[in-house]
């Protein structure tokens, strides 16, 4: 298609052949219009019927606000493998997925199952289910040879029907949603769509509070973690205490001891303090342990560490929550209203943001102060320990069985006191457990949508006409450049490398009207005015003195080469030129029955004997015209034309005539072309529009150049000006023809 704007424009070629005007690409469309406009028609009316024919598609939606202490709980031990991902930063890309998940996806459809089914209306009542017809014709073979199949008992085969529906409904339901964050915001919508409204809404606002409920459960399951924890570690420390007073009652039954007066002895008396120091400091590093477990515990199961009651009852902490929860309604109140561009809502944010980034703070303060105290406790613990043992080894001389009850009673009182705080701090965890808060809310629930959301009939239209335009296009130029017959002057200008010497319109019933078409009544003006125009070309084609032969001939047969030969002589002698025209066809002669004169003698009696050349050459009813027909078919044409008789016939000829013009046969069919061409002072080739492929015109020229036929151009016969004006435009004007049909008419 490259060469498809220049070779099919006029101007461009007026201009250079290498720029190419709009008007180029619009005659190839008004001349292929009947294949691109039933292409165009396709696409656009199969688009429209589809569009109207489209189930409407109905879209609910709803909002909501996630906060970061609704992350997924993890277990305990991913937590203790990995500490370091407990301030990974994917909170809310995690609860997108969330959203998104088969999982959130089949609670949604257990939860709405026992509600009506969607119903999905037909595309139209003219539509048909090829599957449906094809169902019930199996189903009435069946009915013919017997019962069908019979379920099995137990009711098995209904609760496979029924997890198939299950699976189908959660696969709906998955492939539905449609998680959008609202940006700059903690804000989620939640989309789904269906050609049942209701079903929309239905699915959307449960998918929402199934959200909400499996976030719960996931607190709560990291809550009966650390339950867990906490009830081993009180099972192992109570199974101590009692191991501990164990063996203090053995120890007293067989040594028979009593207890001891702290006064009597003061080692016993530091060992005793440093023992109850040694205890209170244990007591405060293991609240200290459970405080931090539990903060980190938050951290690894994405637990918000607000919701931790040392840090919850901080008086800072409830001040910035309430203070963020007033600015978010009021955030919440002023976004019915306006965009997030508007100054107050900016300011808002701006002001929210400030709020979550010093609560944040706060926290992390609050939760660093409690990781220090740990610390503290831990370190105080280890420095008492040391101490004790400093003492025990400075005791070493003083009563080995006072010493033994001593340690035994302080074992089994240590265990006791251990044992009675990890039952303090299960208990809180139990009331924690039953906390029931969470930070994600329902913003807007999902109504039951009126207004269709599919199909978006205008858009398509536009869609399917942009589509046919673009398939109208690619026929119209597709077929045009695939079409390789020669159609414009262009053309023989690009391919055939001849001068163009004019077009010649086409003349209906020409060739077989028995007379020239200049002789004929009916031969249009425009026709008569082209004719002209070739005879000028061809008069001042050649500075040469003395007469002249020109050799008309095509590429095939029907190509109109007679009639222009026949046309071109009667022009010639109109204008006072003496003008003798050969049928040089005598495998086909046509030129007697144009001029209407008989066959014989001709050019062959002429040329084997049989009769004389002034008896052959008969006048024509055209002043300054005389005809040499072709005379009886001989059985070897080419034989003769080769003959030395043909050359001084034609030598003979040019000393009676101005013009010797012949009508040779075609050049593809037959080698009698390039024999006559190869003596005649020019070559006239003749190209039917629209019929000649310009391969084979470009074939048949280098033929006669390879005869040594010296070309004086080409015309463009059998031109439609009339089917293809627009077509044509560059090259013809109907008012000229007009003008000389008035001339006619006045002569």
């Amino acid at each position: 298609m490259a060469h498809l704007p220049p070779a099919h424009g006029g101007r461009a070629a007026r201009r250079g052949g290498s720029s190419w005007h709009p008007t180029d690409y619009l005659r190839v469309l008004y001349k292929r219009r009947w294949v691109a406009i039933p292409g165009f028609l396709l696409v656009f009316l199969s688009g429209a019927i589809g569009s109207i024919r489209t189930v409407p598609v109905y879209e609910a939606r709803t909002q909501l606000i996630i906060e970061k202490d609704a992350r997924r709980a993890t277990s305990i031990n991913t937590v203790l493998e990995d500490r370091d991902s407990w301030y990974q930063d994917d909170f809310y890309p995690t609860q997108y997925r969330i959203l998104q998940s088969r999982t959130l996806a089949s609670r949604t459809a257990a939860a709405i199952e026992g509600g009506l089914p969607e119903r999905v209306p037909p595309a139209s009542s003219l539509s048909f289910s090829l599957s449906s017809l094809l169902g019930g014709a199996v189903s009435a073979v069946a009915d013919m040879f017997g019962p069908g199949p019979v379920p099995a008992a137990g009711g098995e085969e209904p609760a496979a029907v029924e997890s198939a529906a299950r699976a189908a409904l959660t696969s709906r339901i998955q492939g539905g949603i449609v998680v959008v964050p609202i940006r700059n915001s903690r804000l989620v919508e939640i989309k789904f769509q269906s050609p049942d409204p209701e079903f929309a809404a239905r699915v959307v606002n449960a998918h929402a509070e199934q959200y909400i409920e499996q976030s719960l459960q996931f607190r709560l399951e990291a809550t009966s973690q650390t339950n867990a924890w906490l009830n081993t570690q009180l099972e192992e420390q109570r199974r101590l205490v009692e191991e501990s007073e164990r063996k203090l009652q053995q120890y007293k039954e067989q040594h028979n001891t009593v207890s001891v007066d702290d006064k009597q002895n003061i080692v016993v008396q530091k060992l005793n303090a440093l023992n109850e120091q040694l205890v209170q400091a244990r007591i405060e590093r293991m609240n200290r342990e459970v405080q931090v477990n539990a903060i980190r515990e938050l951290r690894a199961s994405g637990e918000s560490l607000e919701t931790y009651p040392a840090i919850m009852n901080s008086p800072v902490v409830q001040a910035l929550r309430a203070d963020i929860a007033a600015k978010e309604a009021e955030r919440a109140r002023l976004g019915t209203q306006y965009g997030p561009a508007y100054p107050a809502m900016r300011e808002l944010a701006t002001q929210i943001e400030r709020a979550r980034r010093d609560l944040e703070t706060e926290v992390s303060k609050v939760a660093a102060a409690i990781e220090a105290d740990f610390e503290t406790a831990l370190a105080r613990e280890r420095a008492l320990q040391q101490s004790l043992d400093q003492q025990q080894r400075e005791s070493l001389g003083l009563d080995r069985r006072m010493l033994e009850y001593a340690a035994l009673e302080r074992e089994a009182l240590s265990n006791r006191q251990l044992y009675e705080n990890l039952m303090a701090r299960a208990k809180e965890t139990g009331a924690a457990a039953d906390y029931r808060g969470t930070s994600i809310q329902v913003l807007d629930r999902a109504e039951v949508p009126r207004v269709p959301v599919l199909p978006r009939t205008q858009r398509d239209l536009m869609l399917a006409a942009l589509a046919g335009l673009v398939l109208a296009f690619g026929l119209a130029f597709g077929v045009e450049h695939f079409d390789s017959r020669i159609k414009l002057p262009e053309e023989i200008k690009t391919h055939l490398g001849l001068p163009f010497l004019g077009m010649i319109p086409t003349f209906p019933g020409g060739d077989e009207s028995g007379e020239a078409p200049l002789l004929s009544a009916d031969a249009p003006p425009a026709f008569a005015e082209a004719i002209r125009a070739v005879r000028t070309a061809v008069l001042f084609s050649s500075a040469e003195e003395g007469a002249r032969s020109v050799v008309i001939t095509s590429t095939g047969p029907h190509e109109g080469k007679t009639v222009v030969s026949s046309s071109l002589a009667i022009a010639l002698a109109q204008a006072g030129q003496r003008t003798v025209v050969v049928d040089g066809d005598m495998r086909r002669p046509r030129m007697h029955e144009a001029l209407d004169r008989s066959q014989e003698p001709g050019l062959s009696n002429v040329l084997v004997g049989e009769a004389a050349l002034a008896d052959a050459l008969r006048p024509t009813s055209v002043p300054n015209l005389t005809l040499l027909a072709a005379g009886h078919i001989p059985p070897n044409p080419v034989e003769l034309l080769c003959s030395p008789k043909y050359a001084d016939l034609i030598a003979e000829l040019k000393k009676r005539f101005d013009w010797v013009v012949i009508d040779a046969p075609p050049v593809m069919p037959v080698t009698d072309a390039a024999v006559v061409a190869n003596s005649a002072s020019g070559v006239l080739f003749v190209v039917g529009a629209e019929m000649t492929p310009r391969q084979n015109a470009a074939a048949a020229v280098e033929q006669l150049r390879g005869a040594n036929a010296k070309f004086i151009g080409a015309v463009l016969n059998r031109v439609n000006v009339q089917r293809h004006s627009y077509y044509y435009s560059p090259y013809y004007r109907k008012e000229y023809g007009k003008y000389y049909q008035r001339a006619a008419n006045r002569a």
